[in-house]
């Protein structure tokens, strides 16, 4: 009994541990009971995204538009469901990910392409193929304990490539993310072993990888967990996967992740606690281009000394790594007088207004706790 008590009080209070930054998001609706196990998600047009129910349920395809409402219900005859994790979609094709592997043991791992070039227009689609595959490095079905590595759920599609990010099941959890590589030509391939990272260690849950998008300008990552969002720069290219954490402000079964231009949209499933449903994120201050260099700078305004009426003007060089995080102010006493949130709102144009109103003549210390830590020092006359 106290044993349970840890644990959910755990779950309850892990989001907000060493986590500094956190992504603001909105609900967009909720789902019926049709989608109460949404899996899957991926944009298939412009503001049309379509959606999978995992295992246990009807081969069918759902497309919503971006404000919530059901376009359309597509059953795929003739397609099993056999656990259904994640979609993707390049070029007309639509790719259903059927690669659930909770006990690391399924030897029909498989991915079929659609081609719902006509789904929209004519509601007409097609089988185009299907590829079978296996992990190049699986060593037993299952395999030892300390190598449960073959779970998936996540899938992105760029070109004539497959990425699969798997969900790490090993015992002990220790953390790690492999990234496999399969070609969308052809039929049976072996999964090849790219490259792998990790998220973190510790309860598996909150660490977990659900789903994966690529992000606004095509050269960097996002991967979704239960509670958070990875951000990954240049992942592709990067020797060394530098992940940067958001957190979602709380823990829901959140398996489904896709992207267009500056909206990011994540669907969750169904809890006592939860509805299912859709959310979405302004990302805009993600898709600027920027030069590594530069970046985790922050400058305040030239002036030195402001008056209680004043606005500070904080300009960032590169704001993404400060949004969601908390500044505060401090006195010359070490006294709080003052903090907030910097939220998205605030940062797409790369500066935050800092309203000076509420302080006292004298000097105040503002920190700001983000990737890397800032601190200003400034007089109020």
């Amino acid at each position: 009994m106290i044993r349970n008590i840890l644990v959910q009080l755990y779950l309850f209070l892990q989001p907000l541990f060493g986590l500094g930054q956190s992504l603001d998001h909105s609900p967009v609706v909720n789902f019926g009971d049709e989608l109460e196990e949404c899996s899957g998600m991926t944009f298939i047009a412009p503001h049309a995204l379509a959606l999978i129910n995992d295992s246990g349920n009807e081969a069918e395809l759902f497309i919503y538009d971006t404000t919530g409402n059901e376009i359309m219900t597509v059953s795929l005859l003739g397609i099993p469901n056999r656990d259904w994790e994640s979609l993707a979609y390049a070029d007309g094709i639509l790719y259903i990910g059927d690669f659930g592997n909770n006990a690391n043991s399924r030897r029909d791992l498989e991915i079929f392409k659609i081609d719902v070039s006509n789904l929209l227009t004519k509601q007409i689609w097609s089988l185009e193929g299907r590829i079978p595959f296996t992990y190049e490095d699986q060593e037993g079905f299952p395999p030892k304990d300390e190598d449960l590595h073959f779970d998936l759920e996540a899938m992105i599609v760029e070109r004539d490539s497959i990425f699969l990010f798997t969900k790490n099941r090993t015992k002990p959890f220790n953390g790690e993310v492999k990234v496999y590589g399969l070609s969308t030509k052809g039929s049976a391939q072996k999964a090849k072993y790219l490259k792998s990272f990790k998220t973190n260690v510790g309860l598996k849950h909150f660490n977990w990888v659900s789903g994966a998008s690529l992000g606004p300008n095509g050269d960097d990552l996002f991967l979704l967990g239960y509670s958070k969002l990875w951000y990954i720069e240049n992942w592709r290219t990067s020797q060394e996967m530098k992940l940067y954490p958001y957190s979602l402000g709380y823990f829901s079964q959140k398996e489904a992740l896709a992207i267009q231009e500056g909206e990011l949209y994540f669907a969750e499933e169904g809890t006592e606690s939860y509805p299912q449903s859709l959310h979405k994120a302004d990302i805009r201050i993600f898709s600027n281009q920027y030069n590594r260099e530069q970046a985790l700078e922050a400058i305040l305004s030239p002036a030195q000394t402001w008056s209680s009426s004043d606005t500070l003007i904080v300009s960032f060089k590169q704001a993404r790594y400060y949004l969601g995080i908390k500044y505060q102010i401090h006195n010359s006493k070490g006294e709080y007088a003052g903090g907030g949130t910097i939220e998205a709102k605030d940062l797409i144009e790369g500066e935050f207004a800092l309203p000076l109103n509420n302080l006292n003549p004298g000097s105040y210390v503002i920190s700001l706790e983000g990737e890397r830590k800032r601190a200003f020092r400034i007089k109020i006359l």
